[in-house]
C-alpha cells in the first residue's frame, strides 16, 4: 500500500491571498446587497467580480485549497447580479459600459463586463436642436377623443369649474 504524498502547507503569501479572496467576496456581496444605491460606485461591482475570478483561477489547480464553498457563494452572488443587471447597466450607463470595455479589454469569459449587451439600451435622446419639440405621444383613440355621453367636452371635464368670489 502506497500513501499519497503529503502536500506542503500553504505558504504565508498563499494564506494571505486566500484571506484576500474571502475579503473581496464579502465586498462583492456588500455591493450587491445595496445595488439600488450604488451611484458612482456601481462600476466597482465589475472590478470586484474580476478580482474574484482572477483569484479563483489562481487557486484552481492547487489541490491544497478547497474553494468549493467560495465558488458556491460567488455563484449565488452572481445570480443576484443577473437579476439586477438592468439596474446595474442603467446606473453605470450603456455608453459607459462601452468605455469600460475599451479601458479594461475584458476576456469574453468575464460575462459581467458585457451586461449592456443583454440589457436593452435606453431610447435615443432628441438632438439638441429639437429641444422645443414635445415628445411624441400616440394618437388618441376615437373613443377617447369623442365627447362622453354625459355631455362632457372630451377632456374629462363634465361641468365647468365653479368660480369663487371670496
Amino acid at each position: 500500500m502506497s500513501e499519497e504524498p503529503k502536500l506542503p502547507p500553504l505558504s504565508e503569501d498563499e494564506k494571505q491571498a486566500w484571506g484576500y479572496l474571502q475579503d473581496v467576496v464579502k465586498d462583492y456581496s456588500r455591493y450587491l446587497s445595496d445595488i439600488e444605491n450604488l451611484g458612482l460606485t456601481a462600476p466597482n461591482v465589475l472590478y470586484y467580480r474580476d478580482e474574484i475570478q482572477d483569484m479563483l483561477e489562481e487557486f484552481k489547480g492547487d489541490p491544497r485549497v478547497d474553494f468549493r464553498g467560495v465558488w458556491l457563494q460567488v455563484k449565488e452572488l452572481d445570480e443576484i447580479l443577473r437579476v439586477n443587471q438592468d439596474l446595474l447597466v442603467k446606473t453605470i450607463g450603456h455608453a459607459n459600459f462601452k468605455q469600460y470595455h475599451i479601458m479594461n479589454d475584458p476576456p469574453r469569459t468575464h460575462w459581467w463586463w458585457f451586461l449592456n449587451r443583454v440589457v436593452a439600451p435606453p431610447p435615443p435622446q432628441p438632438s439638441w436642436w429639437q429641444f422645443w419639440k414635445k415628445p411624441e405621444t400616440p394618437p388618441l383613440q376615437a373613443e377617447e377623443a369623442s365627447p362622453g355621453q354625459d355631455g362632457g367636452d372630451g377632456l374629462g371635464v363634465g361641468e365647468p369649474p365653479v368660480e369663487s368670489h371670496g
